[in-house]
């Protein structure tokens, strides 16, 4: 249970998951590398697995126990944990940089972070899906609008049924765990972010089909069976892609005018 609470459940650590992304994180959070995710947490957790509706209470609850803390903590001592920050220059001298780390390191330095996000768009790697649909899901999240991220959730959702393919490194395999089973379990890591941010847009927006999803999905998530998934999820797309379309011209978002066309006009530094 810790794991569902600890920095690689949480989309600030973008490139990580329970079972994606070895060696250290990097909170985009506190903009400090996260050495030991497993065990690190924080009062600003937001869950990658589920979107922030539906374990709003958890969520708030493990707040109120790290509240006292300002930044990074220790699961298992409850003590703090100090701020690491990121050299790239000690990081290539000693041949440790990590292109996602060294991605996520840079995202409070852009001008515009959504340009940073886009970047991500289009790809079967998985550990970059995680990342995407990581960063889009806190930049709605802190932006707190559906009008300056409707147009980050429809990549997500053109993606949304293709198969993330994993790097053997990139899997945390464990003693006694075997490679397969760990890509298996990383594939519905990479799924259950997405989806979420798909459902996090709908509770911003209001659109009910798509804070509701998973019902629309005719069961095929509970025995996590990924080809019939896939199958319905294609079936899905369009019609998603065409509510928050039609949604965004009924209110007014929807490239509203030349020099609002793009997620900056609405954006607040996120």
């Amino acid at each position: 249970m810790d794991a569902l609470f600890s920095c690689r459940n949480c989309v600030q650590n973008c490139g990580q998951s329970l079972n994606v992304g070895n060696g250290v994180g990097y909170c985009l959070q506190h903009n400090s590398l996260i050495k030991n995710p497993q065990d690190t947490t924080c009062k600003y957790l937001h869950r990658k697995d589920l979107p922030r509706c539906v374990v709003e209470e958890g969520i708030k609850e493990h707040a109120a126990e790290y509240v006292t803390f300002p930044g990074l903590v220790s699961l298992s001592s409850k003590r703090a944990v100090p701020m690491s920050w990121f050299s790239e220059k000690q990081g290539w001298l000693h041949g440790s940089v990590d292109p996602i780390v060294l991605v996520s390191a840079q995202y409070h330095r852009m001008d515009r972070a959504w340009v940073l996000i886009e970047a991500f768009v289009s790809g079967i790697d998985g550990r970059r899906s995680l990342a995407h649909s990581s960063l889009v899901r806190r930049y709605m999240d802190h932006c707190g609008t559906w009008m300056s991220s409707y147009r980050l959730v429809l990549t997500v959702i053109q993606e949304i049924d293709v198969r993330p393919q994993f790097a053997t490194p990139d899997l945390v395999v464990g003693p006694g765990d075997k490679s397969e089973d760990v890509a298996f379990d990383a594939l519905w890591d990479v799924f259950f972010t997405r989806l979420a941010a798909v459902q996090e847009y709908g509770w911003h927006s209001g659109l009910e089909e798509l804070l509701w999803a998973t019902d629309s999905l005719n069961g095929s998530l509970i025995d996590l069976d990924w080809e019939g998934l896939q199958q319905q999820l294609a079936k899905k797309k369009p019609v998603w892609t065409r509510h928050i379309i039609q949604h965004a011209k009924r209110n007014g978002g929807f490239f509203p005018a030349a020099e609002t066309t793009s997620p900056e006009s609405q954006e607040r530094r996120v």
